[in-house]
């Protein structure tokens, strides 16, 4: 059984990750977010930081600013945004888009909150 083991697990293709694609956009400044969920909408903003693939920044909800994390491969976005267990409390952004231009639109993820629909659009101080 230990040679026959050995022997598949050695014959295994090994899958070589690839690198993330040149992003398409810096996302770097500030976005206005909307977001619609089943029952009412909501409007949020981002100000995000772009260093390479890798984004860093701040979400800020209704209530709350919380950090917020991801990256970018291509045109493909994705963020997360968390607000720690407080009183039983937890939320989870999971943010999936894609960017085109100065918008990103996708899926939005909220855990045992369900899903919602995402729109941000770059803001654009000084500008009519």
């Amino acid at each position: 059984v230990a040679d026959r083991l050995h022997a598949v697990l050695a014959g295994a293709k090994k899958t070589a990750r690839n690198p993330p694609a040149e992003p398409a956009a810096d996302l770097s400044g500030e976005w206005n977010v909307h977001i619609e969920f089943a029952a009412g909408s909501s409007d949020h903003t981002l100000s995000l930081r772009q260093q390479g693939s890798r984004i860093t920044g701040v979400h800020q909800g209704d209530f709350i600013s919380r950090d917020i994390y991801g990256s970018i491969d291509g045109d493909a976005v994705k963020l997360l945004s968390q607000v720690g267990e407080s009183h039983g409390f937890a939320l989870t952004y999971r943010f999936t888009g894609v960017v085109q231009g100065d918008s990103i639109s996708g899926p939005l993820d909220l855990g045992e909150y369900r899903s919602a629909k995402w729109t941000a659009t770059r803001h654009h101080f000084g500008r009519a």
